[in-house]
């Protein structure tokens, strides 16, 4: 009786958050904004699809999120869904295994059971109106914008570690974007629409328990349908690392488009800490995105629902986003 008010709770969560939310292209977690948007190396939860498919084969059970920007929503507003799923061993071998034998009867801390295959789904909305662009300028003023993205992705984990115990990992990745982007320039009376479809692929290699490093290929092959020409945009190379300084404190750090490739993404440099107390029921976290101050925290709920909140210092627009995250098994 307690486990149905228990998702009935959850429940209600999400629906308060969604009408909250209603109204959503870089896609980002509450999550990560808050660690300064440095999660390739990290990438352990449903937000994976949009940072490094090969970190879904991390994850040990479902999840799904709901991401929002909550302020000054009638000029700027961005919303995004996430869900994913694995794909378990049909029939595990049924034999006696010294390292599963150590692992459930000697181990504090199991390696837990890993799935063969994983998939992740998101969303994205990302609407920018007039008045966004008369509060920043530059490429912003006087146009209107409406961003709509799905990304695909499907990881697996490739046993590189022979030796009894080892903690080594080599995990990979594919990730399919659909993106549609509206733009209306008002001086100029016009309207312009592009469709884009493309390719990338991600790597995350486990050293040990501690140590982590993530890479990943945007824009490898791409397909573009738009009313001003189909130039491809360029190939990106992105690179994180992760390092758990204690069971509870975690440090990350990206680069983004270290190639400096044309027609893409805008070079970052990113860093984050994330700092775990009482138990994993409440986390800090603080970072810096290209220069600017992110903030933010992490609160269960319930056992199987987490809020989140990130805070972006952004010069000219501040910017608030909270999450929900929900594990189903």
């Amino acid at each position: 009786m307690n486990r149905h008010h228990t998702f009935l709770k959850a429940g209600m969560f999400v629906c308060i958050l969604l009408l909250a939310a209603a109204g959503s292209a870089s896609a980002q977690s509450a999550r990560a904004r808050g660690m300064g948007g440095a999660f390739l190396g990290v990438s352990d939860d449903e937000t994976a699809t949009y940072y490094n498919p090969a970190g879904l084969s991390q994850i040990e059970g479902r999840e799904a999120s709901l991401q929002s920007k909550v302020d000054d929503r009638d000029i700027y507003h961005w919303d995004s869904l996430a869900f994913t799923g694995h794909i378990y061993e049909d029939n595990p071998k049924d034999t006696f295994s010294v390292t599963d034998y150590l692992e459930h009867n000697v181990l504090e801390e199991p390696i837990p059971r890993r799935p063969k295959y994983s998939y992740g789904c998101a969303y994205t909305e990302d609407y920018r109106s007039r008045g966004f662009g008369k509060l920043v300028g530059g490429e912003f003023a006087g146009v209107k914008r409406q961003v709509k993205d799905l990304q695909l992705a499907f990881g697996t984990r490739f046993p590189i570690a022979r030796r009894m115990l080892a903690r080594e990992q080599l995990y990979g990745g594919i990730k399919l974007r659909f993106a549609s982007l509206d733009r209306w320039i008002y001086a100029l009376g016009t309207h312009a629409n592009r469709d884009t479809q493309s390719l990338g692929i991600g790597l995350m290699y486990h050293y040990n328990d501690r140590i982590s490093g993530g890479l990943t290929v945007d824009n490898l092959v791409q397909r573009v349908d738009g009313d001003e020409g189909s130039e491809r945009d360029g190939v990106t190379l992105n690179l994180g690392g992760a390092l758990r300084l204690t069971k509870g404190v975690l440090i990350s750090a990206d680069t983004t488009n270290i190639t400096n490739s044309g027609r893409s993404s805008q070079q970052q440099y990113r860093i984050g800490v994330e700092k775990k107390f009482i138990e994993n029921d409440f986390t800090l976290r603080m970072g810096t995105w290209n220069g600017t101050l992110t903030l933010g925290f992490g609160m269960h709920i319930l056992p199987n629902v987490r809020f989140d909140y990130a805070y972006y210092n952004g010069e000219i627009v501040k910017e608030h986003h909270v999450g929900a995250h929900l594990t189903f098994d």
